[in-house]
């Protein structure tokens, strides 16, 4: 097994990781997932954005990779990142490989505030779902998703920017 060099705790990590497609062509999970590469490729993911300030072994023949430098911190601005990584979405999901249409995973070190906050931010601005809908959606699959106060507060902001753009 092909694991980043930590201790035996993250490779027990690595045998329970649970991957969910919480909306068509996105998948949600932990940091451990980006090691998942089999099951990754099996899923149909072309595309990883990663939300950590983690480095780790890219596997460029199978992914494609955006790397977003974040702590989950109160004093950390997610929303300067909302355009490209809504972007770097959206380009995964309208694109097709020969498996099919292409997925990307987005992870975060735990997979519950950072990558709920990226992907809640495309859900608002690239499908013009409300912010509590978006919330409600991923929290069927992983209830534990919990964006940081500060992340809340900027999808809030977002979220009523896109709203007053629709009229």
């Amino acid at each position: 097994m092909d694991v980043c060099a930590c201790d035996i705790q993250c490779q027990i990590a690595l045998r329970e990781i649970n991957l969910f497609e919480v909306y068509p062509g996105i998948v949600m999970g932990p940091y451990q997932a980006a090691f998942k590469t089999k099951q990754l490729v099996e899923m149909g993911v072309t595309h990883v954005l990663n939300v950590t300030c983690r480095e780790y072994t890219k596997r460029p023949k199978y992914f494609k990779y955006l790397d977003v430098a974040i702590y989950d911190t109160h004093s950390e601005d997610a929303k300067k990142n909302f355009r490209i990584t809504n972007r770097f979405i959206e380009e995964a999901r309208k694109s097709t490989s020969h498996h099919g249409d292409c997925k990307v995973l987005v992870h975060s070190v735990q997979g519950k505030s950072r990558a709920a906050t990226f992907i809640l931010a495309y859900l608002i601005g690239r499908e013009k779902m409300k912010l509590k809908d978006g919330l409600a959606l991923l929290r069927q699959f992983v209830p534990e998703v919990e964006p940081n106060e500060t992340f809340m507060q900027q999808l809030a902001e977002y979220d009523l920017e896109i709203l007053s753009n629709k009229f």
